[in-house]
């Protein structure tokens, strides 16, 4: 599966006005003392309207767009990693979409993953949840986790990625979706409902990330829910590598 080949040349990806303008963003998740252990990468892509940078959504993109931006990402994280290991990250969450079958794209996927392992930087590889699981991207995602990645569930609670995807594949962490924080915020019977799913998974072995914590109430919450990690703007917004290295 990987050989290696470089079949997707530089000179395609900057033809595309959504790819050549990407840059990876870092959002740290911190872990039940609220320490940082790492970092999730997420795309950004400069609004000259806004003159700001913001997200893109990848969903609404072709299979090629996504292709192109997803190549120039984990271009950026190869170069970034040295300095990421110099501010003492020891952990990489990285969007992985396997049902894209380029060469390069699945080389550069490897790439990162053995150049962040002799860095001591663990790698998640998180399955997007509009990607197929089919025979052939679960194999993708063995040959990763062979190599030592770790698979994470990503949005778990949205429509698209309910317990049917779970069941899927095994996965070692899951990422609960904003939206499952913002009921329980609001509801008691959630607040308990999502209390015995967290502990649920973390009894099957599964590692839990509560996302879309952006203020102190979110941050109780999540204490309540018992998550292993948290993420979101209560602890700081995606920012350039040169904020965190």
């Amino acid at each position: 599966m990987f050989a290696f080949k470089e079949d997707f040349p530089v000179s395609d990806v900057a033809s595309l006005t959504t790819a050549d303008i990407a840059v990876p963003f870092y959002q740290p998740i911190v872990d039940r003392d609220h320490l940082v252990i790492g970092f999730e990468v997420l795309a950004r892509r400069w609004d000259p309207e806004r003159q700001c940078y913001q997200g893109i959504d990848f969903p609404s993109l072709s299979d090629d767009e996504s292709l192109h931006v997803d190549i120039v990402m984990l271009r950026a994280i190869l170069r970034d990693l040295p300095a990421l290991a110099k501010g003492k990250s020891c952990m990489l969450s990285i969007n992985l979409n396997p049902a894209l079958g380029c060469a390069t794209y699945q080389n550069l996927l490897l790439l990162v993953l053995l150049q962040a392992r002799k860095l001591d930087i663990a790698i998640w590889f998180e399955v997007v949840e509009y990607a197929p699981l089919q025979r052939k991207e679960r194999s993708l995602i063995e040959v990763l986790r062979s190599h030592g990645a770790h698979i994470a569930c990503d949005d778990f609670g949205t429509q698209e990625c309910n317990f049917q995807r779970v069941m899927a594949i095994p996965y070692e962490i899951i990422k609960l979706d904003r939206s499952l924080l913002l009921q329980a915020a609001k509801s008691s019977h959630a607040l308990r409902m999502l209390t015995g799913l967290v502990e649920y998974l973390q009894r099957l072995g599964m590692k839990v990330v509560c996302e879309g914590v952006e203020n102190q109430t979110h941050i109780e919450i999540a204490n309540r829910l018992g998550c292993d990690y948290q993420q979101g703007y209560a602890y700081a917004i995606p920012s350039p590598l040169s904020r965190w290295a």
